[in-house]
């Protein structure tokens, strides 16, 4: 949603805060440095990277975020000749033996060079780089955050970005570090905690910047780079933090703080809180200069604290790079109750529109469809046709009262979250992954106190019943699902009566919440008269499907049945008609990106598959690679792990 524009609103940035302080502490350990060979990166070979495919060096695959490559030896007759290069596991094992459920959900780069030299982040602020031909670590560089980090959940890593000999990383203390590319050692640091509103910090952090970091609270921003300016975003709208987004000179100089709830736009003091963080990656488009920002959900969670719109929460922003001046904002969801933040990665894409060339900008959702709008004006083009299930959707949470609170979709987890899309130019094809998960919420009154959650909010998620047999195909046809005629689903879904005794209170308690009753045979209730799940879900658990961004068509989708986590992480494609990702079960699938028929599959690990895959030609080697990153131990009942897969094919 647009309205009238809002006057720009910058954050003061005092002279007198300790911007250059380091709160952290890093540690360095270092291999074989001398492989890494002199390559200047410049801005030029930044702006070219789209073009060259010796390289990738922006998160993206480009300023324009469409993960796409120019390289064109794979195709679908090579797909069987693509061998597996070399696998490492990047997480040290103490990271993961107390984390059921650690994200591998970054994106590596790639510097040209002989050997190419891969640069990789894992969380909990750990970086890496690699020989890209053999897995080699030749440095690694671990920023221990001095507000420490959830062990059990530490928060996922978005990726570096790289100019010049430095390779730059965001921090879970707000930071950025910049970091020598041929050493691993720090070249300076960037405290963006120093000052916060406009008040600069009694210590090195701001107190209400300062909290245990953990996933799903807290993640790095991919920091993004352009002519000659480096920018970063924000977190922790759990927290109540009010959200800004930063631009530093490549020196570590802040040169603006954009506001992400400006004060004029909110009633009261309610924007002190109000969330709109911009913590997953934006979009540049380089013509203009203008990024595009995804924000986050507004705080708390609840909306009766803050009336109005609640700008720019929940939607994407443009800003002038060079300024830091607003240009433009669209919202998916104004005034939002559900956690429904709009976090995906946006990306740009030119189309003939009324006879002229004409940019536009577009993103999934979290609620389950892609909006694209007018890259120059931030007017909605369109909302696509669903990709995943919408049931009771926008319906507001009862007051204190989950058991009886309604299913509804899509789960605040999306839709889609944080993973970032590709796009085809070719076939006008945009691949996007979704959950499909219902949810019930209910809210609850809270007060704002500094390092604390503050959300109000309940949650229950559905579960399938335990007597609905596993089926040997993960994936689901998709006739049956259209049909809503989902076999593996084989238990009714019966609202019945309220059953008597003491199952009852234990679910309403929230301790059993989706569990099977013993005196029942048609699956449980929870409270008064709510099924185990939704009668209108499908049993698929999510999904990838291939969206025409311009029209709005979903032209195929691949559905996940309920034994599977819904597929996480990205994709890329190629010229050829292929697009390339992970999926929930270990593998790594090459599609046809016009039509979604499978082609060929890799198998990358014994978890699920978090990351978003690159590509890169090595042209000493004569081969094209990719590197496929794996993560994620809940998705699947095996060992946990982060995995870095590079499979390889002779060109």
């Amino acid at each position: 949603m647009t309205y009238e524009t809002p006057e720009t609103e910058h954050i003061a940035l005092p002279d007198d805060a300790p911007w250059h302080e380091k709160p952290g502490e890093s540690h360095v350990a270092q291999g074989n440095t001398d492989a890494i060979p002199e390559v200047d990166v410049t801005e030029e070979d930044l702006r070219q990277t789209k073009e060259e495919e010796t390289n990738w060096l922006l998160f993206g695959g480009a300023y324009e975020n469409q993960r796409y490559t120019t390289a064109e030896h794979i195709t679908p007759e090579t797909l069987e000749e693509i061998e597996l290069e070399w696998r490492i596991d990047l997480a040290p094992p103490q990271v993961l033996e107390e984390n059921p459920s650690h994200e591998f959900q970054g994106s590596p780069l790639v510097v040209h060079g002989d050997p190419p030299i891969m640069y990789t982040t894992v969380g909990a602020d750990q970086l890496y780089a690699l020989n890209a031909r053999t897995g080699e670590k030749l440095w690694e560089h671990f920023y221990e955050p001095a507000v420490g980090y959830s062990e059990d959940a530490p928060p996922a890593e978005r990726g570096p970005a790289v100019l010049g000999d430095t390779v730059y990383k965001s921090t879970l203390d707000l930071g950025v570090i910049a970091i020598d590319r041929y050493t691993g050692e720090e070249e300076w640091y960037f405290n963006g905690a120093a000052a916060y509103r406009g008040e600069v910090a009694d210590d090195l952090m701001h107190e209400e910047l300062q909290w245990e970091r953990e996933r799903g609270s807290t993640s790095s921003f991919p920091p993004l780079i352009y002519d000659g300016t480096l920018m970063k975003g924000s977190f922790g709208g759990e927290f109540g933090v009010s959200g800004f987004f930063d631009a530093i000179d490549l020196e570590g100089n802040p040169q603006w703080r954009f506001n992400m709830t400006p004060t004029h736009e909110w009633v009261g003091e309610s924007w002190r809180h109000g969330g709109g963080t911009a913590w997953p990656s934006g979009a540049i488009e380089p013509e203009e200069g203008t990024v595009v920002v995804p924000c986050a959900n507004p705080g708390p969670w609840y909306g009766t604290v803050r009336p109005g719109f609640n700008p720019f929460t929940c939607g994407k922003v443009g800003i002038d790079i060079e300024t830091g001046e607003y240009e433009w904002h669209y919202q998916d969801i104004p005034h939002d109750w559900w956690d429904y933040d709009s976090s995906p990665p946006p990306l740009v894409f030119e189309e003939e529109h009324d006879g002229e060339p004409t940019k536009f900008a577009a993103w999934p959702s979290k609620t389950g469809w892609v909006f694209t709008v007018n890259m120059e004006t931030g007017q909605l083009h369109q909302r696509s046709e669903e990709y995943v299930q919408h049931v009771n959707t926008f319906t507001l949470p009862p007051y204190e009262d989950l058991e009886n609170a309604p299913w509804m979709m899509p789960h605040l987890s999306g839709g889609t979250n944080p993973q970032p899309s590709s796009y085809d130019p070719n076939t006008r094809t945009m691949v996007v992954k979704g959950t499909n998960t219902p949810m019930a919420l209910s809210w609850y009154e809270t007060e704002y106190e500094a390092g604390e959650r503050y959300m109000g909010m309940d949650i229950a998620t559905a579960e399938p019943p335990e007597e609905a047999e596993e089926p040997d195909d993960p994936t689901l046809d998709a006739e049956e699902v259209a049909e809503e005629e989902d076999p593996h689903l084989e238990a009714e879904v019966d609202e019945g009566e309220e059953p008597e005794g003491e199952d009852v209170e234990e679910a309403r308690d929230g301790d059993t919440e989706g569990a099977a009753d013993e005196d029942e045979d048609e699956g449980p209730v929870v409270g008064e008269g709510r099924p185990n799940y939704p009668r209108e879900w499908n049993g698929a658990t999510g999904v990838i499907a291939g969206i025409d961004p311009y029209s709005g068509d979903v032209k195929w989708q691949e559905w996940y049945d309920w034994t599977n986590y819904a597929p996480r992480g990205g994709s890329f494609t190629t010229p050829t008609g292929l697009v390339f990702a992970g999926t929930p079960n270990g593998l790594m699938v090459a599609y046809d990106v016009e039509t979604g028929d499978r082609l060929a599959e890799y198998e990358v690990a014994d978890h699920g598959v978090d990351g978003a895959p690159i590509t890169w030609v090595d042209p000493h080697e004569e081969k094209q690679y990719i590197a496929m990153p794996a993560g994620g131990g809940h998705h699947t009942d095996v060992e946990l792990g982060t995995t870095l897969a590079v499979y390889s094919l002779e060109i």
